[in-house]
C-alpha cells in the first residue's frame, strides 16, 4: 500500500467503526496534534493508546453511531513524501441531539506504513455547540500546542 492507500484506509476504519483495524494502521508513537483554539481537544497528544482510548474514546462518547458518520466523505488533496493532505466529511447528529456535519482537514505523516502524525483542523464552534456535552471537561493535552510541532 503507498501512503494514500494508508490514508484512505485509516478513514475507512473510522467510518466503519473498525477499532482494530485503526489500531494495526497508527504507529505506538502516533502523535495527534490539534492547533485550533479553545476546544476540548486543543493540544499535542502522544501515543497510540492516548489516541485510541482518550481521543477516538471521548469524541465516540459524544454521539450514537447509528446517528451519525464519521469520514463519510473523504478527499484526499495532494501526496507527496510522507505526507498525505485530506479532507473529511462527517454528517449525522450527536448525542445533544444537534447536527454534527463537520468537515476536517487533515495533515497525515506516513512512515513505514504506519501513520505517525496527525495534525486536525476543525470547526471548533460547531463541536462546541453540538458535539461536547455542557459540564465535559477538556481532554489534558501532553502538550500544550505549538507551531514548532508541525514540522
Amino acid at each position: 500500500m503507498d501512503n494514500r492507500d494508508i490514508v484512505k484506509s485509516f478513514y475507512g476504519c473510522i467510518s466503519g467503526g473498525d477499532a482494530a483495524g485503526l489500531e494495526m494502521l497508527v504507529d505506538e508513537n502516533f502523535e495527534l496534534i490539534v492547533p485550533n483554539a479553545g476546544g476540548v481537544l486543543t493540544g499535542r497528544y502522544i501515543g497510540k493508546s492516548r489516541f485510541m482510548a482518550d481521543i477516538i474514546g471521548t469524541v465516540f462518547g459524544c454521539v450514537n453511531p447509528e446517528d451519525i458518520v464519521f469520514c463519510k466523505n473523504v478527499e484526499i488533496m495532494c501526496a507527496e513524501g510522507d505526507k498525505v493532505v485530506a479532507i473529511a466529511q462527517n454528517e449525522g447528529i450527536a448525542s445533544s441531539g444537534k447536527s454534527y456535519n463537520q468537515v476536517y482537514a487533515h495533515i497525515a505523516t506516513v512512515r513505514d506504513g504506519k501513520i505517525t502524525k496527525l495534525i486536525e483542523f476543525f470547526d471548533t464552534h460547531l463541536a462546541n455547540q453540538a458535539l461536547w456535552k455542557p459540564s465535559m471537561d477538556d481532554v489534558t493535552p501532553d502538550e500544550v500546542f505549538s507551531f514548532s510541532q508541525i514540522t
